[in-house]
């Protein structure tokens, strides 16, 4: 009886993984960033996401900002800094495949812009990250929506992220997986999986 129960329950749990994509667009089709030749933007807009633990939806009222300047001091003076690098990396991962895609680029007069923002922010655990075998484990959960416009502001997707998890390790990796190299990694990985819902 408890092995039926406990089977019933894992297909339950497995169904709802099922039902919730990571990314999930909710208008136009995302297919429109794959325009050799064309450019694009990207923004990331953090700073007024509300923290939480995604894994187990339980959010805090603090923002990001104010958890940083709580918790993390060293971070919450350097946000602005590790928000920039996060965004260099975005670009540099998504442009190793600019043959196929939208080409990224920081200036002003783009095809398009993506915009990307986080509702809910999981900033994930040092130690789940340098203790597992998972390069996910312990990494940065965002859970809000992209969009992207084209050059008139007109909207041509939009995209819900439900609980996306960033890498917070590479394979081979002797660094401390801090909250800025988590950061970090994240921003690659985020590029490299919104690439492959697309050209896979």
């Amino acid at each position: 009886m408890w092995m039926l129960a406990a089977i019933l329950c894992c297909g339950t749990m497995t169904v709802q993984a099922q039902e919730e994509q990571e990314f999930e667009v909710t208008e136009g089709d995302f297919n429109v960033v794959k325009q050799k030749g064309k450019t694009g933007s990207v923004t990331f807009d953090y700073d007024h996401a509300r923290m939480g633990n995604l894994r187990t939806k339980t959010i805090d009222k603090e923002t990001v900002v104010e958890y940083l300047q709580k918790n993390d001091e060293k971070s919450f003076r350097k946000w602005d800094d590790f928000k920039q690098e996060g965004k260099e990396m975005f670009i540099k991962r998504w442009n190793e495949e600019k043959s196929k895609c939208i080409k990224l680029t920081e200036k002003d007069d783009a095809d398009y812009q993506i915009i990307i923002k986080a509702d809910f922010f999981d900033a994930g655990n040092s130690g789940s990250a340098a203790w597992s075998w998972s390069k996910r484990d312990g990494g940065i959960v965002i859970s809000g929506t992209l969009e992207v416009l084209d050059a008139s502001g007109k909207s041509v997707c939009k995209m819900k992220i439900n609980r996306y998890r960033g890498a917070s390790t590479r394979n081979v990796d002797l660094k401390v997986p801090t909250f800025h190299r988590r950061f970090v990694l994240f921003h690659k990985s985020f590029a490299k999986d919104l690439l492959e819902t697309i050209l896979n």
